[in-house]
């Protein structure tokens, strides 16, 4: 509990700083940087399982109530603009892994893991089974996960014109009632989803669940815009608490090669998504959150904050991870074994939190 208090305490103040000085997504980035300093500051902050779990939940409300009939129409679109994505995944993939091998002299085990974008949780299980190094692997994916959350809104500010700004309308669901009817079914879809081990249940669950109900005329309008500011910091705070494992001389030696791979990779992403804007008539803006290698929850949290069509981010957000959790043992065990490393992966049941996606 005391360990929970901190960290909330301390993510509230980080949020809180950047809010002020007028930083984009100042409660995500602000939490995240707060729980470095103080991570590296031997400060003990962590999130209980039940305080993760309502997050996701409420972020999966807040993403599916954004869904309407427009939203719906416009989705014509999607199937092209997601086919770009995989293509650009694989892309980001081969060019971090050949970095690593080349540049950096990793072994190819550990270069293909530390390269894949997304799915933490998932990445790291299946490199355990592997010769992998995890450190360098954990930390090269934790660094991608940092950068791209405290350096993206800013990009995405600075590139997008004044006047291409977003899809979102969302006047907020009024009735108590109506949110208990929310809340409620959305919560049960969740665990639903969580009991029968579909990844990223606790959110995907919620954010079905949600759409539906905003679909069919039961509910109108989005959940109150104030959970928002708990989401970002309980994420924020996460993310940030990765780096407990490390020392900062080990940080310190692994941030230019880290950085190198993030920049790589958000290179290759703005490429992919400048082609899916371009044929799909949608805002750079838009399409590069979409295919920026972070997470789920990250990325679509992040839409809310930048004003941006949180539907479309975490469609595809979703499909990357999906993707990712049902190809990638057998990928990487087939190109490991063409590549001479170790290929006896594992296939996991693997956990389902979001917070490393």
């Amino acid at each position: 509990m005391r360990d929970t208090a901190a960290g909330l305490a301390i993510g509230f103040a980080g949020g809180l700083a950047f809010w002020a000085i007028g930083i984009p997504a100042p409660w995500l980035a602000g939490s995240m940087m707060a729980a470095i300093v103080a991570v590296f500051s031997k400060v003990r902050i962590g999130m209980p399982d039940w305080l993760r779990a309502v997050a996701f939940i409420f972020l999966g409300i807040q993403t599916g109530t954004a869904v309407s009939w427009d939203t719906v129409d416009r989705a014509i679109h999607w199937p092209l603009s997601i086919a770009f994505l995989c293509l650009t995944v694989v892309a980001v993939t081969w060019a971090c892994t050949a970095y690593y091998i080349r540049r950096s002299g990793w072994d190819a085990a550990t270069a293909l893991f530390a390269s894949l974008p997304g799915a933490l949780s998932l990445t790291l299980l299946l490199a355990s089974g592997t010769k992998a190094d995890m450190r360098r692997v954990t930390i090269a994916q934790c660094i991608r996960l940092f950068f791209l959350v405290a350096a993206l809104p800013t990009v995405i500010t600075w590139l997008r014109p004044p006047e291409e700004s977003v899809v979102v309308t969302l006047s907020q669901i009024g009735g108590v009632w109506d949110i208990v009817l929310l809340v409620a079914v959305s919560t049960a879809a969740g665990y639903a989803l969580e009991w029968l081990k579909v990844p990223a249940g606790l959110m995907l669950g919620p954010m079905l669940a949600s759409a539906g109900l905003e679909l069919s005329g039961l509910i109108s309008g989005a959940a109150p815009a104030s959970i928002l500011i708990p989401a970002n910091v309980v994420l924020g705070v996460m993310i940030g608490a990765r780096f407990s494992s490390f020392t900062f001389r080990e940080f310190r030696a692994a941030l230019v090669e880290g950085f190198s791979g993030f920049l790589i990779a958000l290179v290759i992403a703005m490429a992919g998504a400048g082609v899916a804007a371009y044929f799909s008539n949608l805002p750079f803006a838009l399409t590069l959150l979409a295919f920026s290698p972070g997470g789920l929850d990250a990325m679509t949290i992040m839409a809310f904050s930048l004003n941006l069509d949180p539907a479309y981010v975490g469609a595809h957000q979703m499909a990357r991870y999906l993707g990712l959790a049902l190809l990638m043992p057998a990928a990487t065990a087939y190109v490991l074994r063409r590549m001479g490393g170790h290929g006896d992966v594992t296939s996991p049941t693997g956990p389902s939190r979001l917070e490393d996606r």
